[in-house]
């Protein structure tokens, strides 16, 4: 092999590099997310009101701008994936707001194993003993996290069993859209059609149901802004374009990251506390995830060697 097909190899890893680390941003910014959500001082029909209000238009500047478009074509590819993303849109920030960040948060780190099940049929992924093992783990270990939840900390059980109903309506998403890119719709044309069939639903929910879309406080649109460009165009927008380059099961999996900041930011800016029995099977819970990952990307690895051979 010479230096140039050498560096031409080296050249291309690093692009794949670029879609973990894109993946990573995303989870990052998702983990922001709940924190704008909390301080809204409005009911979560405005929150999805306005954030999606404000969203739409975002993302179908960010579609042109990279070289998309939103056309019928994608619109019928986005529609019943828009359909579940409008659900978890409503549910999710309804979550928030009903219980403590730390459950909706550590509920949603439900969905690497959901995905584990889904993935060899829908992808032709693997899914070894070892995976099982880590999986249930984190099952029973996210189950004591929320039984065990402080009463100081906000948590309500009816906010933790929406958080379960979501987290399945987000996996569902979340795979229709890696089945979308896998296809080769252009990522930023598909999340802005996803914005564009979701807000039929959305914005005559938050319309209908809300009784205070008027009494929105200034610092409420700098968090609405906030979300749109967070949560919004650096998380959906990267996660949708890195789901092009990885497996569906790492991409859900590098999520782990988001309920660790959110808690961290939740314990610092609302003091929302969390018992020594929750941070301990949470570090269990994050630990069994993480191993995951690890032999996810062992398994990656291992077959990219093949590959070469």
């Amino acid at each position: 092999m010479t230096s140039t097909d050498a560096s031409a190899k080296s050249s291309f890893r690093n692009r794949e590099d670029i879609h973990v680390l894109a993946a990573i941003l995303a989870v990052t910014a998702w983990g922001i997310g709940p924190i704008f959500n909390k301080a809204l001082s409005v009911s979560t029909s405005s929150i999805v009101f306005y954030r999606m209000l404000f969203g739409l238009p975002i993302m179908v500047v960010m579609a042109y701008m990279n070289g998309g478009s939103l056309n019928k074509h994608v619109i019928r590819k986005a529609a019943l994936p828009g359909f579940m993303f409008a659900m978890s849109f409503i549910t999710g920030f309804a979550t928030v707001k009903m219980t403590s960040i730390a459950n909706a948060t550590m509920v949603g780190t439900l969905q690497p194993v959901l995905v584990l099940f889904v993935a060899p049929k829908l992808f032709g992924e693997k899914i070894t003993t070892r995976k099982l093992v880590y999986s249930i783990s984190a099952m029973v270990g996210v189950l004591v996290v929320v039984m065990a939840a402080a009463s100081t900390s906000g948590a309500h059980l009816d906010g933790d069993l929406l958080a379960v109903l979501n987290v399945v309506i987000w996996t569902t998403y979340f795979v229709m859209s890696k089945k979308r890119r896998d296809e080769g719709i252009h990522s930023w044309s598909f999340i802005a059609a996803v914005f564009f069939c979701a807000a039929i639903i959305v914005l005559p929910y938050g319309a209908i149901t809300s009784n205070d879309l008027g009494a929105m406080h200034a610092s409420d649109w700098w968090y609405i802004i906030g979300m749109a460009l967070g949560p919004g165009v650096i998380g959906h927008g990267m996660m949708t374009w890195a789901q092009g380059h990885i497996d569906v099961s790492l991409a859900s999996m590098l999520g782990l990251i988001s309920p660790v900041i959110s808690t961290i930011l939740a314990w610092f800016f609302f003091q929302q506390s969390l018992t020594f029995l929750q941070l301990l099977v949470g570090v269990i819970v994050l630990a069994s995830l993480t191993a995951l990952v690890r032999l996810q990307g062992k398994m990656s690895a291992e077959t990219l060697v093949v590959h070469e051979t």
